[in-house]
């Protein structure tokens, strides 16, 4: 039996909103990151600064220490050379957690402004259904369906590299899915409502 994966978009969820709270979540880790980093470096600089025996020195001695411009002129220096190095590990920090929307994701929360569950089997779409009929909204109208599937083939899971119309009747259009040796791989059924809006894509693989 196959296991099936049925994933339900919250309704109010956009791609702005999803954009939004990932962007803040990086934020946040971004400032607590760089944060932790400036608490250590006034630590560190203070302890080269004064040294470690300093304070023992201090008790023994009580007289104005004298200024050594080589010394400060060195952390300067070292100030300079560590704020370099912040600069590139913030970069790198940034790079990091920026992560890049899959197909998938631009399909689902872009072209079908999440209105639309998604079920999946093994790793493969099965099935787009429409799902936000109680919040008011509408399914989505799907003009070019051939060209829909060519741009999207990556996303569904099935390797294909032509598209053709197989049936085409009131309320249901299948399309045949070819690939390179110019056999069919799989079919698109599109499911549509009076007014030609998808209320769901099943596919057959």
């Amino acid at each position: 039996m196959r296991n099936a994966n049925v994933i339900e978009f919250p309704k109010a969820q956009s791609v702005r909103k999803r954009l939004q709270d990932k962007a803040q979540e990086q934020k946040a880790v971004l400032v607590l990151s760089i944060a932790s980093v400036l608490i250590m470096t006034v630590f560190l600089n203070q302890w080269l600064v004064r040294g470690p025996d300093q304070g023992a020195a201090a008790a023994g001695n009580r007289g104005v220490a004298s200024f050594e411009p080589s010394s400060f002129a060195k952390d300067v220096k070292w100030e300079h050379d560590l704020a370099k190095r912040m600069a590139r590990e913030k970069s790198t920090v940034a790079a990091s957690l920026a992560e890049a929307p899959t197909l998938r994701d631009e399909l689902v929360f872009g072209f079908l402004e999440g209105k639309y569950g998604m079920k999946t089997v093994e790793g493969r779409i099965e099935s787009l259904e429409f799902i936000d009929a109680q919040a008011g909204e509408q399914p989505m109208q799907i003009t070019d369906k051939a060209e829909f599937l060519k741009k999207y083939s990556d996303a569904f899971g099935v390797q294909f590299a032509e598209v053709s119309l197989a049936q085409n009747s009131t309320g249901e259009q299948v399309y045949s899915l070819i690939d390179s040796s110019k056999e069919i791989v799989g079919k698109a059924q599109f499911v549509t409502d009076d007014q030609g809006r998808v209320q769901a894509i099943n596919f057959a693989h």
